[in-house]
């Protein structure tokens, strides 16, 4: 059992249990529900990101993630639905700012501002516990092989698409190179004489100086 004391509220008793099976980790608090903390299933770094940058998420209960889910946290009498996710900068530089939904009959909602701020507190909290457990690499390595098939998926088709693109451009490239060839060709043959049997040229200057 952990004991968090988070800003000027009671002190909040909190199991805290790891699932290596999708690489998430579960924070249950007594009298306010679940938080369940891991990495975006969704986040497949592109090309202008690195690799080893980080993509939280924290989804507002248990189970899979969406707008209804097992053993949602309830603040303020008020009942946090669905899944949040930012980068891990925020959490370092003490700069997250959640802004969980609600359910209301069956549309979702953004919750009230006192209790968005409340579920910031509480979840940055939890997250920083989280960060630094010894067993949250190898947490995240847990993530990345339940993650690794959607990966294959998204990344194979990015090279199938980059391979199309790139047999298009060298065709087109090997056109432009045989246009700029053809182009040194003529220059290198000089300029093109006229023969006898043409026009005069319509700005010559003739015998008596007119044109």
């Amino acid at each position: 059992m952990l004991t968090f004391t988070v800003g000027g509220g009671s002190a909040l008793e909190t199991k805290e249990f790891a699932d290596f099976d999708t690489g998430q980790a579960v924070y249950r608090i007594t009298g306010i529900g679940a938080f369940t903390l891991g990495w975006n299933p969704d986040w497949h770094p592109d090309a202008d990101h690195p690799p080893t940058e980080e993509n939280l998420q924290v989804a507002y209960g248990t189970g899979p993630a969406g707008f209804d889910m097992t053993e949602a946290p309830v603040l303020f009498g008020v009942t946090l639905a669905g899944s949040e996710c930012f980068p891990r900068r925020t959490v370092d530089t003490g700069q997250l700012r959640l802004h969980p939904y609600r359910l209301l009959v069956t549309a979702p909602v953004r919750a009230p501002k006192g209790t968005a701020r409340r579920a910031t507190e509480i979840v940055n909290a939890l997250l920083r516990h989280w960060l630094a457990q010894p067993w949250t690499p190898e947490l995240r390595r847990a993530h990345e092989h339940h993650s690794a098939p959607r990966s294959l998926s998204r990344y194979g088709g990015l090279i199938a698409e980059y391979e199309q693109r790139m047999q298009r451009l060298s065709r087109d490239r090997a056109y432009y190179i045989d246009r700029a060839d053809h182009a040194t060709a003529i220059l290198q043959a000089g300029p093109v004489p006229a023969p006898a049997s043409a026009p005069p040229h319509p700005f010559a200057t003739t015998e008596t100086g007119e044109r």
